[in-house]
C-alpha cells in the first residue's frame, strides 16, 4: 500500500496517510524505524505488524484508561479512538478486546445513566441523550433487560421542591418562568400543571 502523505502533528507525532484512505498517528521516532517515506510502498504484512505491535497496545491502554474513569458507550469510545488517530482496523480490534472482558456494556451504561440523571431530566430528554450516545433503546425490549424511565411528574416535583422548598409560594412570573424552563427540558405541559395543582401553586 502506497504511503501518500505524512503530516506533522505537534512536536513529536505524525499522521501517516495511505493510498486506500487509511491513516494513523504515532510518534515520529517510531515511524522512522520502518524506514518508509512518502511515495514508497508499505506491504500488507508491514502494515499489519505496525498495527499489531505499535498501535493496538496503545489503543487498548487508551480504552482501558477511559473506561477506568467512567462507563462509555461503544459510540463514545469509537469517537475518542478516532480522534486520537487510530485506524478503523485497530479500533475494531480494541472493541473486541474490551467486549471480551465485559469492560463495556451499552445496556449497563443506559441503566446507570438513567439512575443518575433521572431525578432531574425528563423521559424525552433522557431518551434523546442516550440515543445521541449511540444507545439502541429498542434492544431493551428483548430478553431480561428492562430500562425503566422515571415518572416525569415525580421528576418535576423534585425539581420544584429543590427550587422553591417543601412549601412553595412562587409568584406568577416565577411560575411562568418555571413552566418555560421545564417545557424546554422536554416535560409535557399537562404534567407540569398537574404537579402545580398537587403542590397548590
Amino acid at each position: 500500500m502506497l504511503v501518500s502523505y505524512i503530516e506533522k502533528i505537534g512536536k513529536t507525532k505524525i499522521r501517516v496517510s495511505l493510498e486506500d484512505g487509511d491513516s494513523f498517528i504515532l510518534p515520529e521516532r517510531e515511524w522512522n524505524r520502518w524506514e518508509i517515506s512518502v511515495g514508497q510502498d508499505m506491504s500488507e504484512d508491514t502494515r499489519n505488524q505496525l498495527y499489531r505491535d505499535n498501535l493496538l497496545p496503545k489503543a487498548k491502554m487508551k480504552a482501558l484508561n477511559l473506561l477506568k474513569t467512567r462507563d462509555h458507550t461503544y459510540k463514545e469510545l469509537i469517537q475518542k479512538l478516532k480522534k486520537d488517530g487510530y485506524p478503523e482496523a485497530v479500533i475494531q480490534e480494541t472493541l473486541s478486546y474490551v467486549n471480551a472482558y465485559h469492560y463495556m456494556d451499552d445496556r449497563r451504561y443506559a441503566k446507570n445513566y438513567v439512575a443518575y440523571h433521572g431525578r432531574k431530566k425528563s423521559r424525552k430528554e433522557l431518551r434523546y441523550e442516550l440515543e445521541s450516545k449511540g444507545i439502541d433503546l429498542n434492544s431493551f425490549q428483548y430478553g431480561d433487560w428492562d430500562l425503566e424511565f422515571p415518572d416525569d411528574r415525580i421528576t418535576i416535583q423534585t425539581v420544584l421542591v429543590k427550587k422553591w422548598g417543601e412549601d412553595p409560594r412562587p409568584d406568577l412570573k416565577e411560575k411562568e418562568r418555571m413552566v418555560r424552563y421545564l417545557a424546554r427540558r422536554g416535560f409535557a405541559s399537562n404534567d407540569i400543571f398537574s404537579v402545580y395543582r398537587d403542590l397548590g401553586i
